[in-house]
């Protein structure tokens, strides 16, 4: 045994050492010191320590050396340092010199954990000194990856994996790991930064993503958005195969997603800052069809036709022509002559022709609802070749006034495999007079792809202007089917241009400030494409299962788009916009969420005010306050078909008191319809300290409008909760004199007692021609409600109420019924706390409707005739704390009774409801 403290220590270092792994087999049979030669039958144990240690020293040196030779060879990273019992660098399976022994015992290889547990496959498990431990779920779970290069990434799961791999079947190749749901909730992010320069890259089912307004927005984007951002640069890049972006897999042990015919979306956008408030931008997105089984440069960002959409050929095709203003009822489309040819010549195919009405020129006219169809038999009339070798197929016709022309074939059809028509052109204006004639030439083909590209200008308080301006040029690709042609240079091409733009500018320079904003959106700018189920096939009439917006309809601005598109969140079906001031996604006018809105049900109708009482910019005449309304359109800054202008500009008279003046002309560009409105605006609002606010709004505008703007508002029909319904556009305002006047004053001078005014007067006068189709009307509307709280006792409270409300209306439309009521409602409410989280509640609330309007004979549905009512409640509420929740309890019931001049109606609720949530 060595001498010395060092020597004793060393001894029993190794010694432990050798006890240990002399028992461990290598990838083979026997044990190290069978392996080293240690004659393990040779004297006393000093000796045999002193033959091992000085093997060991020889076995130090070139296990060194082996070490030395690994990591000149091996470059780990970070995360390879974390264990050193198998090399993170795949270097193959190699020669296992432990291995190399001829025998026919079997090799037991070392066990997954042998460190951990030290179990030995020959040797007896006995736990009754040493309990038995279980595996170690970490451990045991996950894979060890890899990236490109062979580099050591983790031990774990590949939570989402996105791959292109061209020229194969199913190559578009996507899967997300169910733990992406249950473990990160569908978002992952990974990010860095140094210094200014940040980026993430972001991977989720429902991103909030916004490039530009007339570009992309959206408010649950399924894919990759991968960003930059310096002090002065910004650059968002964003990646999607939209046509099946592929959600979490039920289990681990589903199958990705694998296709090969997609759509792929690409975009990006980048921002320059030029000085302290210039911001300069450029923006670029496109969708297309994919073909992985073809290799990227038999692909194009415009899109091939592929599987599914490219299967069969062109035996026939149909054009459709139609008035593109029907609601006028004459001189629409005029037919003078047509043309078709095929690859770049003129064939004598003459279609088949039906609709449309004889003029005495002897041409075809489509007015009104009527159409004009033209056939074109290709399999039996085309002669100079054999049809399923076409390569392109054109159209040349001579059309006059307003026409609108849609085109469809034998490969363009829904599921049920019915031909679809899908616009082409239409004529500009409404032109009756002949005097556009033109020769209208397009190529058919199926579409294949969707790009939009713009620059934007941001100015923020440069000399006091503030500017915001965008131009996007949008372009749409077409190509003709043919099974036989599949790369993009044998399918022919069909491109289809338009244009949007703003500008809008503001400066202040107190008193003074003004606004100016012009615009236009072409009627065909487009930022959507169809897109293939995983099969690749495409039903070109159903957008709700094949399409893909570039930017959605969400008018109320929530996390919801406004309409149902594939792989998206549920469409919303609650849409208010400009009625859901709390953010709480419930409309403000039934809080409660009931099947009664609030300003009609008993003791709430006190704070709640019918919606005919309140005060709203109208600048589309279409009778309806405009952050109210809702459509079924892209949320462009601008509406589609749309251009114009609109200035104004005012003075701040005193603190809070504005006058403001100006004018709007704008118009339709597909049909003759405009919009001019000089308006002038009077606004006050001013709050007097102990006193209350006083509120007085005042627009009075001369408009000649005969836009129609369809939307469409929320309303609570009786037994419901609410739907969306469409209001068509009256057209009062053609020629019309419009003023808005509203007063609102609040009074809070004594604590405990609050009243409330409310007036609303609104004419419309209508001028010229239009006094024989329509009358003047009147609305008026005023509200008046106060109440006291009057402290009994400590734990008692009374508390009055009043409220009266007046409402009179004189519809525009001549005969229109029209309305003139009155409600008095008184509310006595009784508060008693008997203990700290307990109490009763007792109320009355008595009504009196005066409807001064004889019931007709065909009365309306909300014809409602003079009556009394009256209301008794009593609630039980209590307050306490359970399992972490604070759980209130509300029980009592409700009895209300109306009586009409001939008959009564009764009606009784009784309650009982548990309510938990967190506190306050």
């Amino acid at each position: 045994m060595p001498s010395g403290e060092k020597g004793e220590k060393n001894y029993l270092r190794h010694r432990d050492f050798y006890a240990h792994f002399s028992s461990v087999p290598l990838e083979g049979k026997g044990r190290i010191s069978d392996f080293l030669g240690v004659n393990q039958g040779c004297g006393d144990e000093k000796t045999y320590y002193n033959q091992k240690e000085s093997l060991m020293s020889k076995v130090t040196k070139l296990s060194l050396l082996i070490l030395g030779v690994l990591l000149s060879s091996v470059s780990f990273s970070g995360a390879q340092i974390r264990t050193g019992v198998t090399p993170l660098t795949p270097i193959g399976p190699g020669t296992v010199i432990g291995a190399l022994e001829p025998s026919l015992r079997k090799w037991y290889v070392p066990h997954e954990l042998y460190l951990q547990y030290k179990w030995q496959p020959w040797q007896y498990s006995n736990y009754a000194k040493t309990r038995y431990e279980r595996y170690t779920e970490v451990e045991l779970e996950g894979m060890r990856y890899y990236d490109i290069y062979g580099n050591y990434i983790t031990k774990g799961w590949k939570i989402v994996d996105w791959t292109q791999n061209q020229p194969a079947q199913f190559g578009s190749m996507l899967y997300k790991h169910p733990y992406y749901n249950s473990w990160f909730g569908n978002v992952l992010v990974s990010s860095a930064s140094k210094g200014q320069f940040y980026t993430a890259v972001t991977v989720g089912d429902q991103i909030r993503t916004t490039l530009t307004p007339l570009t992309f927005s959206k408010p649950a984007f399924n894919g990759l958005q991968w960003d930059f951002l310096t002090d002065k640069y910004a650059f968002t890049v964003l990646a999607s195969r939209v046509s099946v972006p592929g959600f979490a897999r039920p289990d681990i042990y589903a199958a990705g997603q694998d296709m090969t015919h997609v759509t792929n979306l690409y975009g990006f956008r980048g921002v320059v800052q030029v000085g302290a408030p210039v911001k300069l931008g450029v923006t670029y997105v496109n969708a297309h069809h994919e073909n992985a089984a073809a290799d990227f440069g038999a692909n194009s960002l415009k899109g091939i036709l592929s599987g599914p959409r490219n299967t069969g050929f062109v035996q026939w095709i149909e054009i459709k022509l139609s008035d593109d203003s029907p609601e006028d009822g004459e001189k629409g489309a005029l037919l003078y002559s047509e043309e078709i040819w095929i690859d770049g010549k003129r064939e004598p195919i003459a279609p088949f022709v039906e609709g449309g009405i004889l003029t005495p020129e002897g041409l075809l006219e489509a007015a009104g609802d009527e159409v004009i169809t033209l056939k074109y038999d290709i399999e039996h009339n085309y002669l100079t070749k054999d049809y399923k070798l076409i390569k392109n197929i054109s159209f040349v016709l001579v059309l006059a006034n307003d026409y609108r022309i849609e085109v469809t074939s034998n490969l363009q059809t829904n599921t049920a495999g019915e031909p679809v028509f899908l616009p082409v052109v239409n004529a500009p204006g409404n032109v009756k007079d002949g005097s556009n004639q033109k020769f209208v030439r397009f190529k058919y083909g199926l579409p294949t792809g969707n790009e939009v590209a713009g620059v934007s200008l941001e100015v923020d308080d440069l000399m006091g202007f503030f500017v915001r301006a965008e131009y996007v040029r949008n372009r749409r690709f077409r190509r003709f089917p043919n099974e036989n042609w599949r790369t993009k240079d044998e399918q022919s091409l069909a491109t289809d241009h338009s244009e949007a733009y703003y500008v809008t500018a503001s400066k202040i320079a107190y008193p003074w400030f003004g606004y100016g904003e012009i615009f236009k959106t072409d009627y065909d700018y487009s930022t959507w494409m169809f897109v293939g189920n995983e099969r690749g096939d495409i039903d070109y009439s159903d957008l709700e299962h094949y399409s893909f917006e570039f930017v959605d309809d969400n008018d109320d601005q929530d996390r919801f788009p406004d309409w149902k598109r594939p792989a998206q969140p549920p469409f919303d079906r609650y849409v208010f916009p400009g009625q859901d001031v709390n953010n709480d996604l419930v409309w403000d006018f039934n809080q409660n969420d009931n099947l009664q809105p609030d300003y009609k049900e008993p003791f709430l109708k006190y704070n709640v005010d019918p919606p005919q009482y309140l005060f709203g910019m109208d600048m589309n005449n279409n009778t309806v306050v405009d952050r109210f309304e809702d459509d079924h359109a892209p949320d462009y800054p601008f509406k589609k078909d749309h251009a114009g202008y609109n200035f104004y500009g005012g003075v701040e008279v005193v603190p809070n008191v504005k006058f403001t003046v100006g004018y709007l002309d704008e118009h339709l560009l597909s049909k003759d319809k405009t919009s001019r409105v000089k308006y002038g605006l009077f606004t006050l609002d001013k709050d007097w300290g102990g006193l209350g606010r006083l509120q007085i709004f005042d627009m009075a505008k001369l408009v000649k409008d005969n836009i129609p703007d369809d939307i469409y508002t929320w309303v609570q029909p009786p037994l419901s909760k609410g739907i969306s319904e469409k209001s068509s556009d009256p057209l009062v305002c053609q020629n019309t004199f419009v003023n808005t006047a509203y007063l609102q004053f609040n009074y809070t001078g004594t604590p405990g007692l609050s009243f409330t005014n409310k007036l609303k007067y609104e004419t419309y006068t209508q001028r010229g021609s239009q006094r024989d189709r329509l009358s003047d009307s009147r609305s008026f509307g005023i509200v008046n409600k106060a109440d006291y709280s009057v402290k009994l006792s400590k734990r008692a409270t009374f508390i009055p109420k009043w409220k009266s409300m007046y409402y009179y209306l004189t519809p525009p439309q001549k005969g229109a019924l029209k309305k003139k009521e009155l409600s008095e409602i008184l509310f006595l409410i009784f508060n008693y706390r008997f203990l700290k989280n307990s109490a009763i509640e007792l109320g009355y609330e008595g009504t009196r409707f005066k409807n001064f309007i004889e019931r007709p004979a065909s009365a309306p549905p909300d014809f409602v005739e003079t009556h009394w009512g009256h209301v008794l409640a009593f609630q039980f509420t209590n307050i306490s704390d359970y399992l972490g929740y604070q759980l209130t309890c509300k029980l009592g019931f409700r009895w209300e009774k109306l009586k009409f001049e001939y008959t009564s109606r009764t009606n009784s609720t009784i309650f009982v409801g548990m309510y938990a949530g967190a506190r306050d």
